[in-house]
């Protein structure tokens, strides 16, 4: 049944139909907007607001912003038609109202406003939007979302920077319980995401309704001043539509970032808990991996602070029982050390060797690759002798082959399986050059594999390496071992191995027997 409130706002739609239904037919009953039907838009609003005072009887309307800021602009009208002014002069996110107040309020309040504005906007012979239940709260939109989120990364927070003249206030603040005020305080500017969260909370707004209010809300004050490219986006297309997002300028020769900051660290656990933590601490270069990432929360996830000041070694309410160890370590994070590195061994210039390993399983020598600074009991009295990576690198020694370079062989014949095929002549130092580039040309890579014959272990794993590693069919036997369901036959170890790594490294060659061994029966017609 209809609430009073409804049947109140539709009272001039109902009449409406009755004088002019072939009109309505035609403006409502069919399109919202030229072109509009079934199309794909980066500006669909759902509007829910309802939602937070109880269940929705009807689906959520989905609103097209843009479409009606452009059918405004055609009117000279602009955002203040439907977005009233707060105290400081900016427009409210919220539509005709500053705050939420009672459903049934808000329902009254939305129904009038729109249903009126079509109304009107039908009897003046124009394209214009629904005017009853069923066309705005329906199961199967008009629309489909193509919204993209957006992110703001370190070229777009150097361009602020730079409109800001460098006055970080002016989107920069914190709350200040004395005051209960909102305050700029030089130091701890930190992501809008550390305070505003996905949903409004006592008297935090969300994140969205944050960056909507100050940044369209700064975009539009300028809009009045200068050009819209100029002042920056004021559409929901200009930052969510993945189009508009390719022509946004990016600077790519940026300034460091600063924010106190350290160039390198001793990560350690929290000084509590230095005496429990028996692994030694990591070297870290921060000023190194500030360039490999897009801005401070691909580590920094919930707040620009040490992450030992939340993770501990037992775990704590603020990282949600996620220990400092799991952080660090858990690979299906992007967060963490290792998740992040493993998304590196993806790329094809690594994923040769690395796609064939067992993942999530760490070498042996991994934790010393990492754990290689001073013990947690020394740490306050050794910090200062340590001020780079530098300090930590293996010598000539240490790194060199444990044979020397013109031992490698140039080729290698494979021809185990030569019965049925012609052996493979393998240009054995031809991929050990190819692969050594690949290495030399990655910082993470040249740190972390550290010994010289880290490399030949790609192919010759589980075995010692030297000057004569062993045979592949001393592990892998012919034909395949039923009791060893996870070690492949000699067969599968070789094609394995050598197609896997081929299609890992996206080589453009399609695997194909006669590309490395023609077929005898081929060979020997072919010759006579």
């Amino acid at each position: 049944m209809l609430s009073p409130a409804k049947i109140k706002c539709l009272a001039p739609a109902m009449l409406l139909f009755a004088l002019t239904a072939a009109c309505l037919l035609g403006s409502f009953g069919c399109s919202q907007g030229k072109g509009a039907e079934n199309s794909a838009r980066p500006d669909l609003i759902p509007m829910d607001a309802l939602a937070s005072l109880g269940p929705l009887e009807r689906p959520a309307v989905q609103f097209p912003h843009d479409l009606h800021t452009a059918a405004l602009a055609e009117q000279n009208q602009d955002c203040s038609v439907c977005h009233p002014a707060r105290e400081d002069g900016r427009s409210s996110p919220l539509f005709m109202r500053l705050k939420d107040t009672s459903r049934e309020e808000l329902e009254e309040l939305y129904h009038t406003n729109c249903i009126d504005c079509h109304s009107k906007t039908g009897l003046e012979g124009k394209d214009t939007g629904p005017v009853t239940c069923g066309q705005c709260h329906r199961r199967d939109s008009v629309y489909t979302s193509s919204r993209q989120p957006f992110g703001f990364d370190k070229s777009l927070h150097y361009r602020h920077i730079e409109a800001n003249e460098n006055k970080c206030e002016n989107c920069h603040h914190v709350y200040d319980e004395e005051s209960e005020q909102l305050v700029y305080k030089e130091g701890t500017e930190s992501s809008c995401r550390d305070c505003h969260r996905s949903r409004t909370e006592e008297n935090r707004i969300s994140l969205r309704q944050a960056v909507h209010q100050d940044c369209i809300g700064c975009h539009y004050e300028l809009s009045r001043q200068q050009p819209v490219p100029a002042a920056g986006p004021v559409d929901c297309a200009g930052c969510h539509d993945r189009y508009r997002r390719l022509v946004i300028k990016v600077i790519d020769d940026l300034p460091r970032l600063e924010r106190n900051q350290p160039d390198f660290v001793l990560l350690s656990v929290a000084e509590a808990d230095l005496d429990a933590s028996k692994l030694n601490t990591v070297p870290f270069s921060h000023s190194a991996h500030e360039g490999f990432t897009e801005n401070c929360r691909a580590c920094h996830h919930e707040a620009l602070s040490a992450c030992k000041e939340c993770h501990t070694l037992a775990g704590s309410d603020e990282s949600s029982g996620v220990t400092l160890q799991e952080a660090m370590h858990e690979p299906a994070s992007s967060h963490s050390c290792i998740g992040c590195h493993q998304e590196q061994e993806t790329k094809p210039g690594c994923a040769g060797c690395h796609g064939l390993m067992e993942q999530d399983r760490l070498s042996e020598r991994t934790c010393d690759i990492c754990h290689a600074g001073p013990s947690p009991d020394i740490l306050a009295s050794v910090r200062s002798n340590y001020h780079s990576l530098d300090d930590f690198r293996p010598s000539a020694d240490d790194v060199a082959l444990s044979f020397t370079a013109d031992e490698i062989p140039e080729s290698v014949t494979i021809g185990t399986l030569s019965e049925e095929y012609t052996a493979v002549e393998m240009p054995h130092k031809k991929i050990i050059d190819a692969l050594t580039e690949q290495i030399n040309s990655s910082k993470v890579a040249r740190y972390f594999h550290g010994r010289e014959d880290v490399l030949c272990e790609g192919c010759h794993h589980n075995g010692s390496i030297g000057r004569e590693p062993a045979l592949c069919a001393n592990c892998h036997s012919q034909p395949f071992d039923e009791r060893n369901l996870f070690k492949p036959g000699l067969y599968g170890a070789y094609h394995r191995s050598c197609i896997g790594c081929h299609e890992s490294m996206g080589m453009e060659e399609q695997a194909k027997c006669i590309t490395c061994h023609p077929n005898k029966i081929e060979t020997a017609g072919a010759s006579h």
